[in-house]
């Protein structure tokens, strides 16, 4: 029997992100403790999913969270998710040695915008969508 998997984006679009974008600390979850400053920005990959659309592709919506400066300085942090959407929408994602990424769907494509924080840090949002081919187990 043949099974296909939903590609891992959150491990693809991390390396990715690092290969590009120096001293900024990439993960898929939100660390528990920060504590300001920031010793570098933190920017969080989320995979929410989205529907199979056939039996080898998926479409996958990506949240993304970018944490830097402060709330009275947040021009490092409009920089970076500014930085960052331009990475994930650009089309080299796609051609990309073991990219998973088929298609950029534009529609999915939103932000960055600001998000409020309890902590004092600037936080802003953004998501991109992908058409995505799976893996072969």
């Amino acid at each position: 029997m043949t099974l296909y998997l939903p590609p891992d984006m959150e491990l693809f679009l991390t390396g990715w992100l690092r290969s590009r974008i120096p001293k900024v600390r990439f993960t898929n979850r939100e660390p528990e403790q920060l504590s300001t400053p920031l010793e570098q920005p933190v920017v969080v990959i989320r995979d929410d999913s989205g529907p199979a659309t056939s039996q080898v592709t998926f479409d996958r919506s990506i949240g993304v969270s970018v944490l830097a400066g402060s709330k009275t300085n947040d021009k490092p942090a409009n920089d970076l998710a500014r930085l960052i959407y331009a990475h994930l929408t650009c089309e080299e994602i796609v051609t990309a040695r073991e990219s998973p990424v088929a298609a950029l769907i534009d529609s999915g494509c939103n932000g960055p915008y600001p998000l409020q924080d309890d902590h004092d840090y600037a936080r802003r949002y953004l998501t991109v969508e992908y058409s995505t081919v799976g893996t072969i187990q």
